[in-house]
């Protein structure tokens, strides 16, 4: 009895004493670690010039065998005169402004620590091999007293006293591959949610398909995991979302695993290009893949850069938010967004930003550039709802291609909820034929024609008013009905695109469409009488 008295004793003393050891994972059974020292640099930054750098890079040297690696950071935050963001490259980078090499994650100013492992990471990093050589921490500058700030840090490293293997190629609990995904972006293009396949709008092959394209959750800036947006989304009856999260990647790994599966809603990768020059978002990345995001306010050509970065890998890219008011939001790059696929005319709900981001597009639209308007939440935390405002696609299955061509095309139209819907056609009659039109689409004319234009709305305040408006300008306005169509006659001489408003009776946005072009292919241009 003695004898296993002390057995159970000295049992709980390792416990107890294995519960308060930093734990290690690095794939080797019996191998332990141990901590160099600590490193504590501190700097001194001034505030950036005109046309300096807005990020800066701090190295420190990691040995060999490294298995973890901890970093703290402090500054005076006081008063909020100053904010200093903060990322992570590894050995891989030289510590340039223009190469994305070595990148292993972003947490802006939300997080004070993070850390990074062969087989975990903070939320926003990516775990990975821990390679020797110089890394660097990167500071983004944000916000910089005028009199500087110092910025202290201090920096862990553990390492395997036996030099254990690398895990790159190990499997974590539940057979995820460390280094693999588990949707392949072939498959998630080409595969259907199997409850969705069949449904399709008749006239025009096609169904539309509700979604949010923004949001954040704890890998950046955000409170939503991604559990809780799946499920806040079925709930709410989105088809689709995109997930957003700001200058990284490392929500995409979670995507695949509880997107795998799952009939509703589709579950899409994304990033939003967080510059101090303006916000994009990239839609439809490959998993893993980050587009880098340093760029100068103002610097056009960097943006297009960007721009181009995320099109070679077959994803869509967006102007955000341009006339939001908190700092380094605003857009200040090329007013025609010529690189981009969309604009995001309408963030949260309906406000004083929006208005100018409305006409924005509708002057691009003027200039004869086709450019899709997209509404989104921009949800960071459960009290700002996603899916309003939503955005509907017109696409005959749910998958990420099918909704990315929409996009393209400019199938959308755009609602303050699930409560409102739109529809808007348009029918030209050549001869004996007759064209129903869709959202989107072109009517081609050998010469002046009458269009007519079939308007359905679908809407709760009895207020609602409905605007059609060409070329900048409400040339028909007229109560919403609920129940019925519109129908409206018009005489097209010349170029033009025809797109709907749908407002209350304060003139908050209700529904907003995105255009039916118009184009003569012969005869001379003139205007509407």
């Amino acid at each position: 009895m003695q004898t296993t008295s002390r057995i159970i004793i000295f049992a709980l003393i390792c416990c107890v004493l294995g519960a308060a050891i930093p734990r290690v994972v690095i794939g080797a059974q019996g191998a332990t670690s141990r901590r160099v020292p600590t490193i504590e640099p501190r700097i001194h930054i001034s505030p950036p010039g005109p046309k300096d750098s807005r990020y800066t890079y701090i190295p420190f040297d990691v040995p060999s065998h490294a298995v973890r690696i901890s970093i703290s950071y402090e500054y005076d935050r006081a008063n909020g005169t100053n904010t200093i963001d903060i990322g992570l490259f590894d050995a891989h980078s030289t510590g340039s402004d223009t190469d994305p090499r070595g990148f292993r994650g972003w947490s802006g100013g939300r997080r004070s620590e993070f850390f990074v492992s062969r087989d975990e990471a903070t939320p926003g990093y990516l775990r990975g091999d821990i390679p020797a050589g110089k890394w660097r921490i990167i500071l983004g500058l944000y916000r910089v007293a005028p009199a500087g700030v110092d910025v202290s840090f201090k920096i862990d490293i553990e390492t395997a006293a036996t030099g254990a293997r690398s895990t790159s190629n190990a499997k974590r609990k539940g057979g995820d591959s460390i280094t693999e995904v588990s949707v392949t972006p072939e498959a998630e293009n080409n595969a259907a949610r199997p409850s969705f396949v069949e449904q399709k709008v008749s006239r025009h092959g096609v169904r539309w398909w509700m979604g949010d394209l923004h949001m954040h959750t704890i890998h950046s800036d955000g409170n939503w995991t991604i559990p809780e947006l799946i499920s806040s989304a079925r709930t709410g009856g989105l088809d689709f979302i995109f997930i957003t999260d700001h200058n990284t990647a490392s929500h995409h790994e979670e995507i695949n695993r509880l997107g795998k599966g799952s009939r509703q809603p589709l579950v899409l990768r994304g990033e939003e290009i967080t510059t101090y020059g303006g916000h994009t978002n990239a839609w439809g990345l490959p998993s893993g893949k980050w587009i880098d995001f340093r760029t100068h306010p103002g610097d056009t050509s960097r943006i297009s850069n960007i721009a181009a970065a995320a099109h070679r890998v077959g994803a869509l890219i967006s102007i955000n938010h341009p006339f939001v008011l908190c700092g380094g939001c605003a857009w200040s790059y090329d007013p025609a967004a010529r690189d981009f696929d969309a604009i995001e005319v309408w963030n949260g709900p309906w406000d004083f930003t929006d208005e100018p981001a409305v006409k924005m597009w509708d002057k691009i639209l003027q200039s004869g550039r086709r450019i899709t308007a997209i509404a989104s939440s921009d949800s960071h935390r459960p009290d700002t709802p996603i899916g309003k405002p939503a955005t509907h696609l017109a696409a005959p299955v749910l998958t990420q291609a099918a909704l990315l061509k929409a996009i393209r095309q400019g199938r959308a139209y755009l609602t303050e909820g699930a409560a409102q819907s739109v529809s808007f056609e348009a029918e030209v009659t050549t001869g004996k034929r007759r064209s129903r039109l869709m959202i989107g689409a072109e009517v081609r004319l050998n010469a002046p024609n009458t269009i007519r234009f079939f308007i359905r709305t679908e809407v709760t305040q009895p207020d609602a008013t409905v605007s059609l408006i060409s070329n900048g300008q409400v040339i028909r306005s007229f109560p919403a009905k609920t129940n019925g169509q519109h129908v409206i006659e018009i005489e097209c001489r010349r170029d033009a695109y025809f797109r709907l408003e749908v407002r209350d009776g304060k003139k908050a946005m209700l529904a907003l469409t995105n255009p039916i072009y118009v184009r003569l292919r012969s005869g001379k241009k003139r205007p509407l009488p």
